[in-house]
């Protein structure tokens, strides 16, 4: 095949560039340089097949029928479905509805770091995602972080004792695939990860990562640093770590307990002695320069007299100081000895390191793991679980043989941060809560559990504990169990999978079955798991990809204990490349299905719809059309993304729809750049269209969303496709709109409302009642308008807050809203109808995340701040249209009567229209009041 090669062009002088430059060397002009593909050695990039050129009157003049989809609210924006051999772009924030609040934490493989999904927003760092076939955990970069703004969310609460605060549309992996957090209940199984082998690079000194773990177990870090133990192991330890800061250890009897006080102390002596040593240093310093003290203490900016008490070691200067008068002097900081200031200073070494890391000042109900401990590496992260363990942790075999260790704290932070650490190496740790009452006064504690002899085992192994030698030897003698447990590790079967597992097996019986593969099936009940030793084992006997990703993978089914409202928070997400979905609060969630909605509606006609993912493979696209609950026979999938392979196989089948998701993932073979650069875009666009023409395929394209909520590549892409939808709505609500930004087809003015349900988007049938759903009653400062959007009117509230003003330029605030239309309003009401709004603030918005800018909500606008400034509501039922003119007077606005006709149906029983309106064919039931001006209108409605 003929090969192309990509080159810029500057679009001023035409001077040509191997490589995108931000200004051109031969005009100078910025940002100049467009992405060209052109013919590598001057062979034509396709054979051009003959022109077949044909009389306009043999062309045929039936047009061909639009292709509705059965989606309303889609159908609508499209003109009234989509028109044969249209090539439809399709795009908007991806994961609409599905976020979580702020404090969720994310781990980041490469660093080791487990910090909150905030922090996405400042650097791109990638996650950890679950590869929905082999169901194994792969790093993958994060394209977009997501502020989704204020929404109701709901808390998960699982067996674990994990957490996860999400919206209710938020997807989690179950059995039978990702699920919305509002369709599960308790009981539910949900994917969380088994094991999390990631670690991090960032090594420290061993005695500093005990000194912490001391800290955070047994120890305070307050006013003074103490460590209360009766380990005879940890206390020699301490005098170790002690050493190595170079303190010494200070040791407290107490009272009544077998446990001892240990202080870190800064020797008096060593401090005298490093104040000494400044001095001295100081001293020679001066000498060598030549400085006068008073010049040296002047062209450091330090006090005379002080520094004279600094050379005669009275006390020491502070690190700013030190660093100026290095700097007068023209020496390096290291001849005037910060480390002796560092010894003289009245806080020791151990109170300086404990404050760097964050773990000062923390009392025991706030302790939790500082960062810089979650970046250590394997060895050095198992030291920090040992000693831990070993001042507030236990090994211990039950009454029943059964051993366990646990490890209790009264920190809910700091159990959390122990149970994450543990799954770095494999242990799978439950969380519970332990309430009593002491001394009287309620007690709460919080106890991790690792229970079971491979469990303990492994944790021997990987990490160990100092001391309970007798705990030890009696575990080490103990014989491996002959069955594995089926309490706790468990993999959900269902009929799925017993279905899957006879058809393999040739129908086998279960003695047949437990014989093959070395394990015990006694009977069989759909609902009833099995433990993930014997999935392993059946998917040995019977290969299966299916049964080895459930018995090897990745996952651990944890199950759901509570699900309860949780308030209105903000919230975010990640769009991952590749499998949408990340591990958080160590849960595996999802990060949209309309495009496949579309495809299954249609596929549900008898039309043949080719679905194309360069994203997900043909298994996670199945996946998520089980979600919606429809799996049609005309619906194909194909997981591709090489150009050349798609148009063959649109050629072949030629559906009545393709759907390309996404542009941004398919590329040219004979193009050398990258998927997703302007040119691999601009040219598969170009192709693809070429197809859908020759053969009159409907082609919806799905488009990535750039930082800015703008379609990402160039804006070429929107001049060769037919028609342009976009998601558009303010994020910080559940609704979007729909909205054509191009329809050569049909109008521009058509929109559509959507709302993320439990299987996939859901039409708004009645956006009206539901904008109107949280009106508050007799509250100032709202009126109802009736906007018009294509053909549908919409009624919305219009809130506006005017409060005096505490500076001396008034506040100006329009949310949906235009802010200029805005000002022109307050004028007009300032002058015409006499509201001294010149020392106030006012605040204007439109509920449900709508932008208006239909003049007939001029009214409305001019209404709601009238009845703010008066604090005097509007009635209730009484919606109000009309334009503002700068002359105060209220003009006439389109299809008036239509307006009304909407108001009526939900329930208004007067209206407040434009006199110039006329009679008009008004709805019965209705008291029209018709006003010419606005001092008219606030007179009728606000007296």
């Amino acid at each position: 095949m003929p090969t192309a090669r990509v080159r810029h062009t500057c679009q001023t002088c035409g001077y040509t560039s191997p490589k995108w430059l931000g200004r051109c060397p031969d005009c100078g002009e910025w940002n100049t340089f467009v992405e060209e593909v052109v013919p590598d050695g001057g062979t034509r990039l396709r054979a051009v097949a003959p022109p077949e050129v044909v009389s306009v009157a043999e062309i045929p003049g039936e047009a061909e029928p639009r292709a509705a989809t059965g989606i309303g609210e889609f159908d609508r924006v499209l003109g009234g479905g989509i028109v044969p051999g249209s090539l439809v772009l399709i795009g908007g924030d991806p994961g609409i509805g599905k976020c979580v609040t702020g404090e969720t934490r994310v781990l980041d493989p490469v660093s080791g770091s487990w910090v909150p999904i905030t922090e996405w927003s400042r650097n791109a760092r990638p996650v950890l995602s679950l590869d929905e076939e082999s169901y194994g955990l792969i790093p993958r970069p994060v394209e977009i972080f997501h502020d989704r703004g204020v929404h109701s969310i709901t808390e998960v609460k699982t067996r674990l004792g994990r957490t996860l605060r999400c919206t209710l549309d938020h997807p989690l992996l179950t059995p039978e695939g990702w699920r919305p957090v509002r369709a599960l209940s308790p009981g539910a199984r949900i994917a969380a990860p088994r094991a999390l082998p990631y670690f991090g690079s960032d090594a420290m000194e061993e005695h500093e990562i005990k000194l912490i773990a001391y800290v955070l177990s047994d120890g305070s870090a307050t006013t003074q640093t103490t460590v209360t133990t009766a380990s005879p192991e940890v206390a020699a330890d301490l005098v170790e770590v002690a050493r190595r800061f170079g303190v010494t250890l200070r040791v407290y009897e107490k009272a009544n307990s077998s446990a001892k006080q240990f202080r870190f102390v800064q020797p008096r002596e060593q401090r005298s002695k490093a104040r000494r040593s400044v001095a001295a240093a100081l001293k020679s310093v001066q000498a060598e320069t030549g400085l006068t003290w008073a010049a040296w203490a002047r062209a450091a900016d330090v006090n005379y007299w002080v520094l004279n008490a600094w050379r005669r070691a009275g006390c020491t200067p502070h690190e700013a100081q030190l660093q100026r008068l290095a700097a007068a002097a023209d020496v390096p900081l290291d001849r005037l000895l910060p480390e002796a200031r560092d010894r003289a200073a009245r806080q020791s070494s151990v109170m300086r390191f404990l404050e760097a890391v964050g773990v000062r000042f923390a009392r025991a109900g706030t302790k939790a793991v500082p960062e810089c401990i979650f970046r250590l590496p394997r060895p050095q992260l198992a030291l920090f679980l040992r000693v831990v363990f070993s001042c507030d942790g236990s090994i211990y075999v039950s009454r029943g043989k059964r051993p366990g260790v646990s490890y209790s704290t009264i920190s809910k932070r700091l159990a959390l941060d122990v149970q994450h650490l543990l799954l770095r190496f494999g242990l799978v740790a439950k969380l519970r809560t332990k309430s009593s009452r002491v001394k009287g006064r309620p007690y709460r504690a919080y106890e991790l559990q690792l229970l079971g002899l491979p469990q303990v085992g492994r944790f021997l192994s990987e990490i160990g504990i100092w001391g309970r030698e007798r705990a030890r030897a009696t575990i080490a003698g103990m014989p491996q169990p002959r069955m594995p447990s089926t309490h706790f590790d468990t993999v959900p079967t269902g009929a799925r999978f017993w279905k899957h597992l006879q058809r393999v097996s040739g129908f086998a019986s279960f003695k047949r079955l437990s014989a093959t593969a070395g394990v015990i099936i006694h009977t069989r009940r759909e609902e009833r798991p099995l433990a993930r030793s014997t999935v392993a084992a059946l998917a040995t006997a019977y290969p299966s990809g299916y049964r080895q990703a459930l018995g090897a993978g990745d996952v651990y089914w944890d199950e759901i204990r509570a699900i309860t409202p949780a308030g209105r928070q903000r919230v975010y997400d990640l769009s991952v490349a590749g499998p949408s979905n990340y591990v958080a609060n160590d849960l595996i969630i999802h990060n949209s299905t309309l495009t496949l909605q579309v495809s299954a509606q249609l596929a549900e006609q008898d039309r043949t719809v080719l679905y194309v993912s360069g994203e997900e493979s043909a298994r996670q696209t199945r996946m998520r059309a089980e979600r919606l609950g429809t799996l049609p026979s005309g619906l194909l999938l194909l997981a591709e993304n090489n150009l050349d392979v798609i148009v063959q196989a649109l050629e072949t089948h030629t559906p009545a729809l393709a759907v390309i998701d996404s542009i941004q993932a398919v590329y040219r073979p004979d193009i050398p750049s990258a998927p997703g650069s302007v040119g691999q875009v601009r040219e598969c666009t170009g192709s693809l269209l070429t197809v859908a023409k020759g053969r009159s395929i409907s082609v919806l394209i799905v488009g990535h969303v750039t930082k800015e909520g703008q379609l990402a590549g160039p804006r070429v892409l929107e001049h060769l496709v037919d028609t342009v939808l976009y998601f558009e709505g303010d994020r910080h609500h559940a609704y979007r709109i729909l909205r054509a930004t191009k329809n050569r087809f049909g109008s521009t003015n058509e929109i559509g409302v959507f709302e993320m349900g439990a299987h996939g988007l859901v039409e708004v049938l009645n956006p009206s009642a539901v904008f109107l759903a949280e009106r508050p009653e007799a509250a100032p400062g709202s009126a109802i308008v009736c906007a018009l959007e294509g053909t549908r009117p919409l009624l919305l509230e219009i809130q506006a807050l005017v409060t005096p003003t505490h500076f001396g330029m008034p506040r100006r605030t329009a949310a949906g809203i235009d802010y200029n239309r805005l000002v022109l309003l307050l004028a007009v009401l300032e002058k015409r109808a006499g509201l001294h709004l010149a020392m106030h603030d006012v605040y204007s918005s439109v509920t449900g995340g709508l932008t208006v800018d239909d003049p007939a909500a001029d009214l409305g606008v001019a209404v709601a701040v009238a009845s703010a400034f008066r604090d005097r509501p509007v009635e209730q039922q009484v919606v109000v249209i009309g334009e503002v003119g700068l002359a105060g007077e209220v003009r006439a606005v389109r299809q008036a009567p239509q307006r009304v006709r909407e108001a009526t149906r939900l329930g208004f029983r007067r209206a407040v229209v434009p006199r110039a309106t006329g009679g008009g064919e008004w709805p019965p039931d209705v008291e029209i009041v018709s006003v010419g001006t606005v001092a008219e209108a606030l007179a009728a409605l606000l007296g």
